[in-house]
């Protein structure tokens, strides 16, 4: 807010706004990153329920459909007629959406595809969700690296590097798996199979 007063405060021409606006960028960020590592260490009580995946798709492409639409990304929707509930955080599972929806927006900054196929496993009738972007892909000496805490391929002051890590330890407390396939030049695909049966949370998850 001192910042913004400050800027509020000088002409439009004056050279100390530019400073002023790197400042508040970086005040930005730092408090992004504060959360995410809030987010990355807590460990609360899942507030678990029955969740339509499907709506909380649609409801997670409403919140950045303007970023999409910037970027000039298209969505397609592949999803099956029939689609079980899961037991869920319907707002972890939000979180993983968005995050996972961002980085696919991130890796297509001159536009694309965001496609998203949502099926029943037909062996094991687990839930599986695929979100692909038709970005620049990741190098394969790279794509172990991508799920460590804080690597990250974005530009400096872009990205924290904890975005797929707290996604893949929702995924984890929820029984499910997070896997990614990736090739230079075609794309990247984020696989996330959810158990139907339920999501098993214990003690242990909470540890």
């Amino acid at each position: 807010l001192r910042v913004e007063s400050l800027q509020a405060q000088l002409p439009d021409d004056d050279p100390r706004r530019q400073s002023l606006e790197v400042v508040e960028k970086e005040i930005d960020r730092m408090a992004s990153l504060v959360t995410e590592l809030l987010q990355f260490s807590r460990r609360s009580q899942p507030q678990i329920s029955t969740v339509d995946v499907r709506e909380e798709m649609e409801k997670t492409l409403e919140l950045i459909h303007y970023h999409l639409r910037k970027y000039n990304i298209a969505v397609v929707k592949d999803f099956a007629s029939e689609v079980r509930t899961i037991l869920a955080d319907r707002q972890q599972l939000r979180q993983v959406f968005l995050n996972l929806f961002s980085n696919a927006a991130d890796a297509m900054p001159q536009g694309g595809t965001l496609t998203i196929r949502l099926r029943m496993a037909e062996i094991t009738a687990q839930l599986v969700i695929e979100i692909s972007d038709s970005g620049s892909g990741i190098p394969p000496e790279i794509l172990p690296k991508v799920m460590e805490p804080f690597f990250t391929t974005k530009p400096e002051g872009k990205g924290t590097g904890l975005g797929l890590p707290i996604c893949r330890r929702i995924m984890e407390t929820h029984r499910g798996t997070l896997e990614i396939e990736s090739e230079v030049g075609k794309g990247t695909t984020v696989r996330l199979v959810f158990p139907v049966g339920g999501c098993g949370h214990n003690s242990k998850d909470l540890d």
